[in-house]
């Protein structure tokens, strides 16, 4: 054989078997993984359409803007609390207005971001996505990969690097995990934060079974650490965290104790923002915990009276949120069949004690989490207080463990049977995926409701010191940056607080959108949470006695108007 004919042979095998095969199909992957996220970012996006992803945006600018967290979304109940607490003037400054109801590390994080936008931040009428929307998703999309990979490493502590390998790629083709990165909420940032939390707590049970008692301690305090980053993240962490405590108080000895250097770890985290809360507002948890007292959307029920009306009885909320989560639990988890497996993996024993072993604190953690959300409505697969999705790639790993152990006992063979029952599950895990990109786009923006162009307008219309009313109010501050009311109870409570001037900012625009006008007619207006402003929702509106004179109905086919104190359309000011 020729010194050519081995050169030739050692490349093939270079290729085949070697250090250069490994980077071709890690190439691959990188390179399918971009087309992906590129498909996403720019197909598949139309925008944000969550009111908390918008509010904690509009949040996320103030911060950049060197104005702390303030919001210009003004919620009436945010009123109420402010002055029975004796923290407020008798007229407040809404340029000024504190946030008290949103979590704060996802607007920090994301105020760094939009700074290198900033030259966007003002909406144009030529912009059909607003750039901080897709700068807010592309942030998303970076910690949900960042996640993945600390996820493998957890993955590959559990069982082996080949199953963390394929953990991984079910994972990554997970749809839903890419549609609540597009959401631009922050549950992938909850996700990379207790993807890290699942990694120490690992790393500290080897220390322990290496009877290594500083480095456990340690590394218990850093998990705990992290689950206070959690909590500022969603406040529904702690119940995770609750989960956590009452896993690791059994696990690590002496049993009870050692989790609490975690707890006062975590306390070291959160214990700023409550005590801003409570400077702020009079209560160090705001008035976002509130919502577990009531069964109605927030913005349509408590947030819309100054006084809290009465509240629910928390045993009949909880059992109402528990069916409703049942009931489509499966699509919480995106479909995902590997994770759907976990509810049967949890039954089995594994060789690998501490495997087995972790897997009754991930069902622990989750169940508590599962109570949590009983009482936070969850409104849908993809929304705000959804977090059974951060347990999603833990629940595929196990669940894919379980498949392959269920495979191995069939003895249905190994080599190219087996690599077609893993190649079918991981194709099972992306089908909705697929169908998502197939599909293509459904249109370039989030409506109904939402129309950014159109509502970025009314940053035209109204000065930077007027405050705007709106059932959208989240969407009034982010796109057209201005202070925007959320549509009070009553057209007597919204007229009291016109007249008698209860801000510095006179309120001199109302804006009425499907929010409203798309509610069912008789069950949704005239007798239910919008009864009070029936007159001004149906069509022709009935401004008889109303504060705001003059009226124009807005694209998409009149569904949204505008109401004013005088015309403002027919010539909007040209400048600031």
């Amino acid at each position: 054989m020729s010194t050519g004919d081995v050169k030739v042979q050692g490349a093939v095998h270079s290729l085949e078997q070697g250090r250069m095969a490994i980077l071709i199909k890690g190439g691959m992957c990188v390179a399918v993984l971009i087309v992906i996220s590129l498909l996403y970012l720019f197909v598949q996006f139309r925008g944000l359409n969550s009111s908390t992803a918008m509010d904690q945006a509009q949040i996320a600018r103030n911060i950049a803007s060197g104005e702390g967290f303030t919001t210009e979304y003004i919620r009436p109940l945010a009123i109420g609390r402010l002055k029975a607490a004796g923290k407020a003037d008798e007229a407040i400054d809404a340029g000024k207005f504190p946030d008290f109801y949103q979590s704060p590390l996802w607007p920090a994080i994301n105020s760094l971001s939009l700074l290198t936008i900033k030259g966007s931040w003002q909406m144009t009428r030529e912009d059909i996505l607003y750039a901080g929307d897709r700068m807010i998703a592309f942030v998303a999309v970076v910690f949900f990969l960042l996640s993945v990979v600390v996820f493998y490493f957890v993955f590959s502590r559990l069982f082996d690097k080949t199953l963390a390998l394929y953990a991984s790629a079910a994972v990554l083709l997970t749809d839903i995990l890419w549609q609540f990165s597009l959401s631009g909420l922050p549950q992938m940032l909850l996700l990379f934060l207790f993807g890290v939390a699942c990694l120490l707590t690992l790393l500290a049970e080897e220390a322990q079974e290496n009877d290594a008692f500083i480095p456990t301690v340690g590394l218990l305090v850093g998990t705990g650490l992290v689950f206070g980053l959690m909590m500022l993240t969603h406040g529904l962490a702690f119940w995770v965290f609750l989960g956590w405590l009452a896993y690791t108080g059994f696990v690590f000895r002496p049993r009870g104790v050692m989790c609490l250097a975690a707890v006062a770890a975590a306390l070291i985290v959160v214990s700023p923002w409550l005590v801003r809360n409570f400077q702020v507002c009079g209560n160090p948890l705001g008035i976002s915990y509130m919502a577990m007292f009531y069964d109605t959307p927030p913005e349509q029920g408590f947030l819309r009276n100054t006084d809290a009306p009465g509240m629910n009885n928390p045993l009949g909320l909880f059992r109402r949120g528990s069916i409703r989560q049942l009931d489509v639990l499966f699509s919480y988890f995106g479909l995902n069949i590997a994770a759907g497996a976990f509810f049967l993996a949890a039954f089995h024993r594994f060789r690998n004690p501490r495997t087995s072993a972790f897997r009754w604190g991930l069902l622990l953690m989750w169940l508590m989490a599962f109570i949590g959300m009983a009482f936070f409505r969850v409104e849908g697969a993809v929304s705000s207080n959804q977090i059974h999705i951060i347990f999603l790639p833990l629940f595929a790993c196990y669940g894919f463990a379980f498949l392959m152990v269920m495979w191995s006992r069939w003895e249905l063979g190994q080599g190219l049977l087996r690599t077609i029952f893993i190649g079918l599950i991981i194709f099972l895990c992306s089908v909705p995926l697929l169908m998502t990109l197939f599909a293509g786009s459904s249109g370039r923006v989030q409506w109904p409701p939402y129309i950014p162009p159109f509502i970025g307008i009314l940053g035209e219309w109204f000065e930077k010191e007027e405050i705007i009313a709106s059932d959208m109010p989240w969407a009034v501050a982010w796109y057209a940056q201005r202070s925007s009311l959320l549509l009070p109870e009553s057209v007597r409570e919204f007229n009291r607080m016109h007249d008698y001037q209860d801000f510095k900012q006179p309120i001199r625009g109302l804006y009425l959108t499907p929010m409203t006008g798309n509610q069912p007619l008789f069950s949704g207006i005239y007798k239910g949470s919008y009864k009070e402003w029936a007159l001004l929702i149906t069509r022709p509106p009935q401004i008889k006695g109303f504060p705001l004179p003059a009226f124009m109905p807005l694209p998409i086919d009149g569904e949204c108007i505008i109401f004013a104190d005088r015309d403002r359309w027919s010539k909007p000011r040209t400048t600031e």
